[in-house]
């Protein structure tokens, strides 16, 4: 045949194509068997799944399915780790959630197998949240209640991040701490019990025995990664002289020098032994680590480092996270500041060029670079996705020690003023007037805490420890062994409640406690003082002889809560400051 007669055979072709009545419509394809039966199953789950968590779930034939019996040769998941996934009953499964950082998108997939051998896959879509949350704890040193932007007390002050966790979390404008001095207000941030219940009431109780169960203690016993940054000051000191008294009976205490000690009976009073995985321990300069500021693990030791010391304990806080992000982690993170020597480098003081006083210079640069520290942890939080499921509690250890009269004394002097602002309360570091302990405590945590919210009634820092081990999934029993409440106000939460619990206190020659908006205060066994907390601390508003009920009452929960701790001093007199202090702040 040629070519002539070929075209034309083909063109009769195409015009008969088009002419006998064909469908327009190109025919349907031809759906594969296996997609066919994929139609015809389904698997089902719930929408949101918590780690930890038993998880059902069921595979179902649709309702115009031939339903023939099918069998699951193997499941598995968009994660990437294998799920042990258990037959309960008839087309019912069930399965332990993985625990995950973020609230995280999975797909299950199950490969099925029918009757004539034919496989094909069924899968579901589900949003895995997680169920142990972050904590982090930072924890700053003598900076007074007016020192972040958030409280809206003093102008000068710059706090930027800080305040950013307020606007997005929770405010507590009655947080307390457990003592007005460094090492009894630590003691209980470490243990989220009252300290007085182990014994170390002040600053010479150092070290703390060996026997406490500490924050790293419980958290490791979770599964949680733990690590502390910056200052402990639960250590062997200087102050330690009833300890070394007590442990070394046959030597004068005029011979007691931590320096001579052995360092393996030191290093069991470091954190590193307290449960806290992670350390990067120190003040400035020297600091005991097992990890360096590039994020490599390292043998625990002494190392030196003389950058500034806030920007040390920062970075450290930083490569702890890069470090752990993958796992449920608790970091507390001590910040030196704004504690005396103030120190701060040009950068930092740079920002604040004009002060009338120079020591309310240095500390404002000081918690400046505080807040500088905080805005990277938060960054850092956000770059691996784990900021929302991570609780941030910022608290100070205790008020200002403002030196009655605010000296501007030279920078390198330290037992005066700080420059920190206890304003509009009443006393400073010290003392159990509200200028003392009442601090900065704000609570951080998107996933569950509505944003700008405040909390006006009274909260201790026990609280957020209580708090953080129940998100975590601590038992009743362990809860009921620390001295803490619930306070996250998640929907729900009454906060009134915190109304009816009492908080105590006793230091020095000091006592009081606090129920709702009273508060009993007795300096020495003379002075007595019960006020409302709506107004100010201050003698012209003592109500001691005004409601003898309501300061017996008080005095009734005191002396209950006090025969319970581990030490009875005698408070019958004042030591010389207290005496100052009374006078000075107390006494019309």
């Amino acid at each position: 045949m040629d070519a002539a007669k070929l075209r034309g055979l083909l063109l009769l072709s195409l015009l008969c194509v088009v002419s006998c009545g064909g469908d327009s419509q190109p025919p349907r394809p031809m759906v594969p068997e296996e997609e066919q039966l994929s139609r015809s199953y389904s698997i089902t789950l719930p929408e949101e799944i918590t780690s930890d968590d038993t998880v059902s779930l069921s595979v179902n034939a649709s309702n115009d399915s031939n339903a023939q019996k099918v069998t699951i040769e193997s499941w598995n998941t968009s994660l990437g780790i294998p799920l042990s996934i258990v037959n309960t009953s008839e087309g019912v499964y069930s399965f332990i959630a993985p625990q995950v950082r973020k609230r995280t998108p999975v797909t299950i997939t199950a490969k099925l197998v029918d009757e004539t051998g034919t496989k094909f896959n069924v899968s579901a879509q589900s949003l895995i949240l997680p169920s142990k949350p972050n904590l982090i704890v930072i924890f700053t040193d003598d900076q007074g209640y007016a020192d972040v932007g958030a409280h809206n007390i003093v102008s000068d002050i710059n706090t930027p991040n800080i305040d950013k966790l307020a606007a997005n979390g929770v405010l507590f404008s009655n947080g307390y701490i457990t003592a007005p001095q460094c090492t009894p207000s630590r003691a209980g941030m470490i243990t989220g019990v009252y300290q007085q219940r182990f014994g170390v009431d002040d600053n010479r109780y150092t070290p703390i025995p060996e026997n406490v169960i500490t924050m790293g203690d419980r958290f490791s016993e979770l599964g949680y990664t733990t690590g502390l940054v910056g200052k402990w000051h639960l250590e062997i000191d200087q102050n330690s002289k009833p300890w070394f008294k007590e442990n070394f009976p046959n030597t004068p205490i005029s011979e007691f020098n931590p320096g001579n000690l052995p360092s393996s009976l030191k290093e069991r009073y470091y954190p590193s032994s307290k449960g806290y995985k992670y350390n990067y321990f120190g003040y400035a300069n020297r600091y005991w680590t097992n990890f360096d500021l590039k994020g490599n693990e390292t043998r625990l030791a002494w190392v030196s480092n003389s950058d500034y010391r806030l920007d040390v304990i920062s970075d450290a806080a930083t490569q702890f996270i890069d470090i752990n992000h993958d796992e449920p982690f608790y970091l507390h993170v001590a910040h030196y500041a704004p504690h005396v020597p103030l120190e701060a480098t040009e950068d930092y003081l740079s920002l604040f060029p004009e002060q009338s006083a120079n020591r309310r210079r240095y500390a404002l640069a000081m918690m400046y670079a505080v807040d500088a520290g905080v805005g990277s942890i938060v960054s850092r939080l956000e770059e691996y996705g784990i900021l929302d499921n991570t609780i941030i509690a910022f608290i100070s250890d205790n008020g200002a020690p403002i030196g009655l009269d605010f000296t501007d004394a030279p920078i390198t002097e330290k037992d005066t003023w700080n420059g920190s602002l206890n304003t509009p309360l009443i006393g400073e570091k010290g003392m159990l007037t509200d200028g003392g302990i009442k601090v900065p405590f704000i609570v951080h945590w998107p996933d569950e805490l509505q944003g700008n919210t405040v909390v006006d009634e009274p909260v201790i820092s026990l609280d957020v420890l209580y708090s953080a081990l129940k998100s975590a999934g601590a038992s009743e029993s362990t809860l009921s062994e620390l001295d803490g409440v619930e306070i996250f106000p998640t929907e729900g939460f009454d906060t009134s409640i915190l109304l009816n619990r009492p908080l105590f206190w006793r230091f020095w020659n000091q006592s009081a406690v606090r129920l709702g908006n009273y508060k009993y205060l007795k300096m020495g066994a003379e002075h007595e003082f019960l006020f409302d907390m709506s107004s100010e601390e201050a003698n012209s508003n003592n109500l001691i002889s005004d409601m003898p009920d309501k300061t017996e009452e008080l005095k009734r929960l005191y002396n209950a809560w006090n025969a319970e701790m581990f030490r009875q001093p005698q408070q019958n007199s004042l030591n010389s400051q207290e005496r100052e202090w009374l006078s000075f702040y107390l006494t019309p």
